[in-house]
């Protein structure tokens, strides 16, 4: 009786402490991260087996129920992955057009679609190229096919569009925007081949509405002269607010930069994550007086950027007087009152001379390169930021 009491007092000990085992045993990976994991890793035919949880368990009743051995399935099951590991790492690499291969034949899941998509995956091995985008000559033969085939439709006699005509069209309405401005910017990649394909594609865009009514597709040169004249006309402005947008972000990073040339490492983490904010409010507060006219104007974004590019490079040129203290940098308050007073009473000034002081209009503007500075009395500019090419072709 003795001995059978301690026997099931040492059965119930292992028991305690199996049970014991099983509580703080770590979740696995798929557990932890969901079925999302588990999908992405063990598709495709290839089975990952995970210790523990669930499944364990369940394998564990069904071994035990089967009277099977479950550390001699372990051990076997070990060495015959041993073995194929040794097999796989003696056979090597495939060859790269097997590699190239496979990965064109890769479909991407639901799972997958924000990181790539088929269409991607179909142009491996291939290179891009931009030579496109400079393509102008091309953009008039596909205007001219166009033609073609709508007059190809309808009617027999051929009309008087032609690819000699639209180049000229397309010269004289280059210069009559006055798009040669922009290219004579050195260094800004506005090339004429690449303005002459915006123009193009703004045209090839509106082409269809020459075809609408009774013409029966035979649409004269005249009409056509007119939309790439209009086409011209709307790419130069939205060249001028890309430009000055792009000028304005240059002066804001300027103050920024000064402000460090200034002060060096006084400029803390604080000033340098706000100083945007504040130098973007006070320009607007700046520019109030001049909101109604620039609506009115037909370039009236290019202008405010314009308007804030110049408080800019205002508050960047007292940034000094602005941040300094007795003892140094002025506190993060003081400078921000310091930018609001300048903006109002300094900077205003500026823009009133750029602008003139009438309510009802502005003065007329043309494009600066981006790296033009502003100052009390104007741009300053120097024929270093030119092309000597500019007006010709």
């Amino acid at each position: 009786m003795r001995k059978r009491s301690h026997f099931w007092t040492v059965t119930c000990c292992g028991a305690a402490l199996l049970a014991l085992g099983s509580f703080i045993r770590p979740e696995p990976a798929h557990a932890q991260f969901g079925g999302i994991v588990g999908a992405v890793i063990g598709g495709g035919g290839i089975r990952l087996q995970f210790g523990g949880g669930a499944g364990g368990s369940r394998r564990s009743r069904a071994s035990k129920h089967d009277g099977s051995d479950d550390s001699s399935s372990d051990s076997t099951s070990s060495s015959k992955d041993s073995r194929n590991d040794r097999v796989l790492a003696s056979l090597g690499a495939p060859p790269s057009n097997v590699q190239t291969a496979v990965l064109k034949s890769v479909a991407s899941s639901g799972l997958l679609g924000v990181v790539g998509s088929t269409q991607d995956l179909a142009k491996v091995g291939q290179t891009s190229s931009r030579d496109d985008d400079r393509d102008w000559t091309g953009r008039i033969q596909r205007i001219v096919d166009r033609f073609k085939r709508e007059q190809d439709k309808h009617i027999t006699t051929p009309g008087d569009v032609t690819e000699h005509a639209i180049e000229q069209s397309l010269d004289a309405a280059f210069k009559k925007a006055k798009l040669d401005t922009f290219e004579s910017f050195l260094g800004e990649n506005w090339s004429a081949e690449r303005l002459r394909v915006r123009i193009l594609d703004r045209v090839a865009a509106d082409l269809p509405h020459l075809f609408d009514g009774n013409n029966r597709g035979n649409a004269p040169m005249q009409d056509l002269d007119n939309l790439i004249q209009h086409a011209a006309e709307s790419i130069y402005r939205r060249i001028f607010e890309v430009s000055e947008l792009l000028a304005a972000n240059r002066s804001s990073a300027l103050f920024v930069q000064r402000l460090y040339q200034t002060h060096g490492g006084l400029v803390d983490d604080q000033l340098r994550e706000v100083a945007d904010g504040m130098i973007t409010k006070a320009s607007n507060a700046a520019i109030g007086k001049f909101e109604g006219a620039m609506r009115r104007d037909e370039n009236g974004f290019a202008l405010r950027y314009r308007a804030q590019r110049i408080v800019f490079d205002c508050l960047s040129e007292n940034v000094e007087r602005i941040s300094s203290s007795e003892t140094g940098i002025a506190t993060v308050g003081e400078i921000k009152q310091k930018i609001e007073q300048t903006a109002l009473a300094e900077c205003t000034t500026w823009l009133e001379n750029q602008f003139g002081t009438q309510s009802r209009g502005l003065n007329p503007q043309v494009p600066m390169p981006l790296r033009v500075i502003w100052s009390a009395t104007g741009p300053k500019d120097d024929p270093s930021m030119y092309s000597r090419a500019r007006g010709t072709f």
